[in-house]
């Protein structure tokens, strides 16, 4: 048999996408672990796959070459450090920590096997994402002017499962959730250091506890403005996604994945995204090592975020 060995960890919606990723690449999911054994064993049959309720009970069993972890966040650390242990690179779906926790003994784990380790930022792996990276670095855009990123869902009922709003098991609300993405975007994508000028939350929903509304106020080390807008609303959305302004032109991502980019050199432009697809790109990511997603690469974003969480509290 040819391809990489994984388990899936979380057998849930996003834990469903990155199996269905794994397969389309070739490579073979070859258990399932999820507390729920019901759960883990339906979408184990998709595959093949032996279900299980414990991660090391897995990997004894059947054996491993990597973990995807797409479990509740307050579990990602834990998780992660186990995989790590048993001797397994990982795949964590963000955060790979909440606020609080100090990821410490994972370095540390990681210095020592060797193992490769990477965060699950799929929106970097858009598209019109990579498009917009690439002009950045060229320069197309020229000096930056500034720098948006509008994140704003319609939030039903069930849109979400419940344990998204209760903090000890997700670690905070929309900006961790969401605002890990746009953070995260805006370091790749400008590829300069951010400075914290100001954090904005807000509940929305009456019953959730943690925050529905996330305002941030950035700068570059050149000055530019960068403003991140992450929101869990009533209403549908309109006009949300990543917009860049320069002196010699203008690059935009939708929240479907469509982009365009038009400079005094010329315009180029993308269509919308199937919601499987940055998964499936992300797993070949993953498989070929690509930098840039690594624990050091992601712990400038948490601070960041536990930052915001302070400046608030205070």
């Amino acid at each position: 048999m040819t391809g990489r060995a994984v388990v899936v960890v979380g057998a849930g919606v996003i834990g469903t996408r990155q199996l269905h990723a794994v397969l389309h690449a070739g490579d073979r999911v070859v258990a399932v672990v999820d507390g729920d054994l019901d759960r883990a064993t339906a979408l184990a049959a998709e595959s093949g796959a032996s279900a299980f309720t414990s991660l090391p009970a897995a990997v004894a069993a059947v054996g491993a070459d990597a973990v995807i972890i797409a479990t509740p966040s307050a579990s990602h650390l834990r998780l992660a450090l186990d995989a790590v242990q048993l001797g397994c690179d990982v795949l964590v779906e963000k955060p790979h920590r909440v606020p609080g926790e100090d990821a410490g003994a994972l370095a540390t784990a990681l210095e020592r096997t060797g193992r490769h380790f990477a965060v699950g930022m799929t929106t970097r792996h858009w598209p019109g994402v990579r498009a917009l990276a690439a002009a950045l670095a060229a320069g197309e855009f020229g000096e930056l002017l500034s720098y948006t990123d509008t994140m704003h869902f319609q939030l039903g009922p069930d849109d979400l499962p419940g344990w998204y709003f209760d903090r000890a098991v997700s670690g905070g609300g929309v900006l961790l959730t969401n605002g890990v993405h746009a953070i995260d975007r805006a370091r790749a994508l400008l590829g300069e250091p951010l400075e914290l000028l100001h954090a904005r939350l807000r509940t929305v929903f009456p019953e959730h506890e943690t925050e529905d509304s996330a305002e941030l106020v950035l700068t570059t080390d050149s000055g530019a403005p960068v403003l991140l807008s992450m929101l869990w609303s009533p209403v549908a959305a309109t006009g949300a996604g990543v917009a860049v302004t320069g002196t010699r032109g203008f690059g935009r991502v939708a929240m479907d994945g469509s982009w365009s980019i038009r400079t005094d050199a010329g315009e180029r432009s993308g269509p919308a995204i199937d919601a499987d697809e940055p998964f499936a790109a992300q797993w070949l990511s993953f498989r070929d090592a690509e930098p840039g997603f690594g624990l050091g690469d992601l712990e400038p974003t948490l601070q960041m975020i536990e930052n915001c969480y302070r400046e608030v509290a205070a």
